[in-house]
């Protein structure tokens, strides 16, 4: 008797786990049309349900014999659109814009948010019969969506196969592995209006291949990969796309940029050319500013406990030249190190742009203490001297920072026994020489 009633149980608890429904079969029960509405209101330490005066209009979306979206006019006005969390199998509908699901249970819809640890909080049920009380409804939408987990697995399975499997086709489709190319192209994603040093231009490839045939990289709204090709640059780089000028005016021939690409599979290398002239209308932005120094460091083995002075920013002359470049007004800037001679740079930048240069001063670093006196504070760097002239002197715009370092902060004693550290001394000044 006793097996007899075990056997019984463990039956109709099968029967319950598997009488869960996906969705696809529990909108079947439905149809397309307006609802009656039950809202939860709260009833002291209880929730109870309550009849709305309006309808709700629901509209089921299907394709083939799946249901792929429901579209639910809240309050009669409000379009939401919810999409199946799993076509193939799916228990729940969701939104992009709202922690809202929706699951459909008996002809019953339920309007919730969901937690894994509390399950379902149920905000409204669309259903022409009769609600139950809210606990009874919380543990029909919390039975449906604990049981119905396990039943999804051969069905994320065969999705992820299905994904694997397009994303295969799509691979084979779009790679230029093994496809007799026509020609190729290079596009700018939009027109270039600022080429000047450090410049980025967005650059897609299109190929036609022999059979007529149009394969485009991603950001022409294509599949083929960026690495499918080589390229070639004069006058920057090219990665993933993006063409990123030079960083020296001198690594520019001819003041151009051009840019050849290829596939890395095609023994005939036909090639796709693109090249842009530079107009320069971009500032530039250089940095000689001298390094702050380290803060102290006390029980440190190697330290101590003072900070360590900032470092001078580079003192440095600046020759500009008056020119006019592919029909723009241009200065080229040389930049030179005043102490050694040494050219640090060359650039070129229309007489609209800003030259923005840093050469102030570092900051001190801070002091430290360890079991006695407390450290000092290091010293802040001088800013460094700017010497400006040439032909392009006067028409030269210029944003400039030569800030002497602030002074580091001393530390102060371990106890009132001992002595506070010293704060450092401010840098001075750098000066501007046009």
């Amino acid at each position: 008797m006793k097996l007899n009633f075990i056997t019984l149980f463990l039956f109709f608890v099968f029967l319950n786990a598997t009488a869960q429904e996906n969705q696809n079969i529990e909108l079947l029960k439905l149809t397309s049309g307006s609802i009656a509405v039950s809202k939860v209101v709260e009833g002291g330490s209880n929730f109870k349900f309550e009849s709305t005066s309006k309808t709700w209009p629901v509209n089921f979306t299907k394709s083939g014999d799946r249901f792929t979206e429901i579209i639910i006019n809240r309050s009669g006005i409000i379009e939401e659109k919810y999409e199946a969390d799993l076509p193939n199998y799916p228990a729940y509908y969701k939104s992009s814009s709202s922690e809202i699901v929706i699951t459909a249970i008996d002809k019953k819809i339920y309007y919730y948010s969901w937690s894994v640890k509390t399950g379902a909080s149920i905000k409204y049920i669309l259903s022409d019969s009769k609600i139950k009380n809210y606990n009874d409804e919380k543990n029909t939408i919390d039975t449906y969506r604990n049981t119905i987990k396990d039943l999804q697995a051969a069905a994320r399975n065969q999705r992820i196969e299905e994904n694997t499997a397009l994303a295969e086709k799509l691979a084979e489709e779009n790679t230029l592995k093994g496809k007799k190319i026509k020609k190729i192209k290079i596009i700018p994603v939009s027109p270039p209006t600022e080429i000047g040093l450090l410049s980025i231009l967005s650059l897609g490839f299109e190929v036609e291949l022999e059979d007529g045939k149009l394969l485009k990289t991603i950001n022409l709204g294509g599949l083929t990969p960026y690495t499918d090709f080589e390229a070639q640059v004069s006058g920057g780089d090219f990665a993933g796309g993006d063409l990123k000028v030079a960083d020296d005016s001198r690594k520019i021939p001819n003041d151009k940029i051009e840019i050849f690409a290829w596939s890395k599979f095609d023994e005939k290398k036909i090639k796709g050319q693109y090249s842009v002239t530079a107009n320069y209308k971009k500032d530039i932005n250089y940095n000689y500013s001298g390094n702050s120094g380290g803060n102290g460091r006390g029980y440190t083995v190697g330290y101590n406990i003072n900070g360590s002075n900032g470092a001078n920013g580079k003192s440095v002359n600046i020759e500009v030249t008056s020119m006019t470049v592919n029909g723009e007004k241009i200065n080229k800037l040389t930049v030179i190190d005043a102490m050694s001679g040494k050219i640090f740079s060359e650039s070129k930048m229309h007489i609209d742009n800003t030259l923005n240069i840093n050469t102030a001063g570092g900051n001190g670093g801070n002091g430290s203490v360890e079991s006695g006196n407390g450290g000092s504070g290091g010293n802040g760097g001088n800013g460094g001297t700017i010497k400006i002239s040439g032909t392009g002197s006067s028409s030269l715009k210029t944003v400039v920072t030569n800030t002497g370092g602030r002074g580091g902060v001393g530390s102060k004693g371990k106890t009132q026994s001992f002595n506070n550290g010293s704060n450092g001394s401010a840098g001075q000044n750098g000066t501007l020489i046009k």
